[in-house]
């Protein structure tokens, strides 16, 4: 029997048409050193591939992360804003209240009125106290500017709750226009 060589085979089996995997199965062709070889660096390639994709998708993902996270953060701020408005304007109406009640006289009334601006509710739910306190500590400065101008203003107890009726108050010096 004669010897074929390698070459001769490889030549046969091109001029036939015959690929490998119809003289051998998949299992005896994966366990070829070539196709070993050549099966690794196709799954390094595409755990590469996958690696890459992966961290491509990842940085897009805390990019558009972030993004959303300033956006959530920007309208957050607006509703406050808005919110404050909303509570600032409701508040108007709450001053004037609050000093008919207190029956301030026209000069608390007047520097109530002109702070008015000033104020920036922080407890949007409890507007009410906010604006008791604010108008307790806008009576308080009102009479140390008051006493800073040399303006008497009467004591009304324990906590400043406004003013007298007109006509009463004022300077305790006689002024010769007002009879006896």
């Amino acid at each position: 029997m004669e010897k074929i060589t390698l070459p001769e085979i490889k030549k046969l089996l091109e001029e036939e048409g015959i690929s490998p995997d119809e003289l051998f199965n998949i299992a005896q062709l994966k366990e070829s050193p070539s196709m070993q070889g050549y099966i690794k660096e196709v799954e390094r390639k595409a755990a590469g591939g996958e690696f890459l994709h992966r961290e491509r998708t990842d940085k897009k993902f805390e990019e558009e992360s972030e993004k959303w996270k300033k956006e959530k953060e920007e309208k957050d701020n607006k509703i406050k804003e808005l919110e404050i408005k909303g509570a600032k304007r409701d508040a108007t109406e709450l001053f004037a209240t609050k000093m008919k009640e207190r029956k301030l006289d026209k000069k608390q009334i007047d520097y109530i009125e002109k702070k008015q601006k000033d104020f920036e509710p922080e407890d949007l739910d409890s507007v009410d106290k906010e604006v008791d306190k604010f108008m307790d500590s806008s009576l308080e400065e009102f009479k140390e500017d008051a006493k800073i101008f040399g303006h008497k203003i009467e004591k009304q107890g324990d906590e400043p709750k406004g003013g007298s009726e007109p006509g009463e108050g004022g300077s305790e010096e006689d002024n010769e226009f007002i009879p006896d």
